[in-house]
């Protein structure tokens, strides 16, 4: 594909063409606009954000040289869309990466740095200091880290973007899988473009109405970076953008968003749809008008039909509409999207035999029973874009009911991974059996075409997804194995709690730590697996040696692991259940105590700053210890968080349980900044006498 058209009147052949004809097309026209935690907004236009990106790329320009890759390392906020362009601009490679928690290791960073190699990182001057470079590793530290808000505006720059092809690289998509063996999809201009454009006609864009949207999602990731940031400028379409963690603190804001904005696109992963359902109130969802929206797309992870019911039936009285659901099936491979639709009568909803799907059939049955599975489609095949599905052994196409692998094929599907040539020219590169229909890309996925609509069943591959994160189980299984000298062979699997994939993790224990601390060894795997990688197990299980099912030449069974758990027939020896992520109720008392405000709030500023950092730290100590499922003696003043299982989302919503119970508002990632409860006390106990200072 050498150059891009459509109906809004563009014509180009690279994202920086692309920005430069919005700029020129709507210089006035707000482009994105985003809002912090605190409700403060800050707004650029097409003309102010072709300038910034500019500005940028003449200064990056001038310290790389082409196709050098440069690590985006941002806050959420709009700066981070002007370093795109910008190393567009100035023919460098952006790469987009993952914010690190201060005070705490980057493995994720330390494997895309290792991989791509490069020459520099450039971030936001407010996150220089709290990022601690001296606790990361050489390899991040070592690097040169440029504060681009410090870089200003010229308004006589004249710097023409370097030229680009499409066939030329636009940027390394690293996708959220191993560690081990990090893997930077190849995005070219083309492959970009094409899938724009299979955005476009997918959501009906056209030139006839300015089209505003409402985002959350991070911009590290495909959905994110490609859904709310390239696609607006494609469209010349506004986009109000918040931060991940603003929305898992208070998904309220989304849907007020959408509701003040009258915006007409949005959407998320499957848990987004779930939490804004949970955390809104009848009288909340009362005061919305979502009556605009007309398109909420949901994917990144499997769609759970349930939670499009409920979020259908929650809102409906807020003017939403079922058919504005958009279900739709992708990956970074093939840029972004693959498949997707809208019906009048909302998602279609295949019930089939669930003994059938294990045997790779598809049997469709009238209604839902204890025997059946329901399926949400993911659409048809976007424009420009084909799947086939495929015996993966034979490699021969299976006709329409049948189970396979999904295999892609289209301008969209990117050239391989970074560094991986192996690896893409069996991934990238495969060919059907008896057929001449040239190269596709092996997904990995499981689905069914029915009807000429995509059904996802599952994965080839033992991938665990947890909110839209993709978790290889040899990487928790090495990290739970690290975690403590008793650890033998074990498993790490998903499992179906209340329709979401929650993490399991089973462990022999070695014969010579026959008489070890059970609980000690479980709470070392759960520390070390939140500590890096950012989920909370649902379970572990401590059994007997020798009895975690493997095969003859000595590898793991995962899936009958799976299995035996959920039949109970492993032989444990030690169990731990985490009530967070069980969907189980908490004692009526726990409850009851959880949200009663502490005796010192009533007396707080009469009290010495000493005396009231030990009343906060006493009092923290043990609501902290109710509200991790920890017993309370293991819980200390100087006991790091992530030794509680306090992953991402545990700690906005408890740092916001904390406000609400001392009447403050704090930063919503405050617990990393303040990583043990007697740092947090002394911040509480700080916030809670300011006004006497004042």
């Amino acid at each position: 594909m050498h150059e891009n058209k459509n109906d809004l009147g563009c014509c180009f052949s690279n994202l920086a063409e692309m920005l430069q004809s919005r700029a020129c097309q709507f210089p006035e026209l707000t482009a994105f606009v985003f809002e912090d935690d605190e409700g403060n907004q800050q707004s650029w236009t097409f003309a102010q954000l072709e300038l910034r990106s500019r500005s940028l790329g003449r200064w990056l320009a001038r310290r790389t040289s082409v196709g050098d890759r440069v690590l985006l390392v941002y806050p959420p906020g709009l700066e981070f869309i002007a370093a795109f362009m910008g190393c567009v601009y100035a023919g460098a490679l952006p790469v987009p990466a993952t914010y690190p928690k201060p005070r705490r290791p980057s493995p994720r960073l330390d494997s895309i740095v290792e991989d791509c190699r490069p020459s520099l990182v450039l971030t936001h001057s407010s996150s220089l200091a709290g990022l601690c470079l001296d606790q990361q590793s050489p390899a991040i530290s070592e690097l040169s880290w440029e504060p681009t808000d410090l870089v200003s505006d010229d308004q006589t720059n004249s710097f023409e973007p370097i030229s680009r092809s499409a066939e030329n690289l636009a940027f390394l998509q690293y996708t959220s899988g191993s560690t081990s063996e990090p893997r930077g999809v190849m995005v070219s201009h083309g492959n970009i473009l094409h899938n724009l454009e299979a955005i476009r006609t997918g959501f009906s864009i056209d030139g006839s109405v300015h089209q505003k949207g409402v985002f959350w999602l991070p911009a590290y990731h495909d959905m994110g970076l490609i859904g709310s940031i390239l696609t607006p400028i494609y469209v010349g379409g506004t986009s109000t953008l918040i931060a991940p963690t603003t929305f898992l603190r208070r998904p309220q804001r989304w849907l007020e968003l959408m509701s003040e904005t009258q915006a007409t696109i949005s959407g998320s992963p499957d848990f987004g749809y779930k939490l804004a359902v949970t955390k809104m109130s009848e009288a909340e969802r009362d005061l919305l008008d979502l009556s605009h929206w007309r398109l909420a797309f949901c994917g990144a992870e499997p769609i759970n039909p349930a939670t499009l019911d409920e979020f259908a039936t929650a809102f409906e009285s807020a003017g939403f509409r079922r058919s504005a659901f958009y279900p739709c099936y992708g990956l970074a491979e093939s840029t972004v999207i693959v498949t997707g639709g809208q019906h009048p009568s909302g998602p279609r909803v295949l019930h089939v035999d669930r003994a059938a799907k294990r045997n790779h059939r598809v049997v469709p049955v009238a209604e839902s029973n204890g025997s059946s599975q329901a399926l949400v489609g993911c659409g048809q095949a976007c424009k420009g874009i084909t799947f086939r599905i495929v015996d993966p052994v034979t490699l021969e196409a299976r006709e329409e009911d049948q189970i396979g692998e999904i295999w892609v094929q289209g301008d969209s599907v990117a050239p391989g991974y970074w560094n991986q040539e192996a690896t893409n020219n069996e991934t990238f590169r495969a060919k059907l059996v008896n057929h001449g229909d040239g190269e596709f890309l092996r997904t990995g996925d499981l689905g069914f075409s029915h009807e000429g609509e995509l059904y996802v069943t599952g994965r080839l591959k033992d991938v665990i997804i947890v909110r839209g994160r993709n978790h290889y189980p040899q990487d928790l299984e090495r990290t739970a194995q690290a975690a403590h000298e008793a650890v033998d062979l074990g498993a790490a699997f998903p499992v179906e709690v209340e329709g979401h994939e929650q993490l399991v993790l089973v462990f022999q224990w070695r014969r010579e730590f026959r008489g070890a601390d059970h609980e000690a060894i479980m709470h070392a795997i759960r520390t070390a697996i939140v500590e890096e990688h950012e989920i909370d197990p649902h379970a572990i299980v401590l059994i007997r040696p020798a009895s975690l099912p493997i095969t003859s030449s000595g590898k793991v069974q995962r899936k009958k692991c799976r299995e035996q758990f959920l039949k109970d027939e492993l032989a444990v020896t030690a169990q731990w259940t985490n009530h967070l992520c069980s969907g189980d109720e908490l004692p009526a008392e726990s409850t009851m105590e959880l949200s009663t405000q502490p005796d010192f709030l009533a007396h707080a500023t009469e009290l010495s700053t000493k005396d009231l950092q030990e009343n906060v730290q006493e009092w923290l100590v043990v609501w902290l210890s109710k509200r991790t499922n920890i017993q309370t003696g293991l819980m200390h003043p100087d006991t790091p968080f992530a030794e509680l299982g306090i992953d991402s989302l545990t700690a906005v919503e408890v740092s916001q349980e904390i406000d609400q119970l001392l009447g403050l508002q704090s930063p919503p990632m405050v617990i990393w900044s303040c990583p043990t409860p007697k740092e947090l006390a002394q911040y509480l106990a700080g916030e809670l006498q300011a006004p006497k200072v004042r």
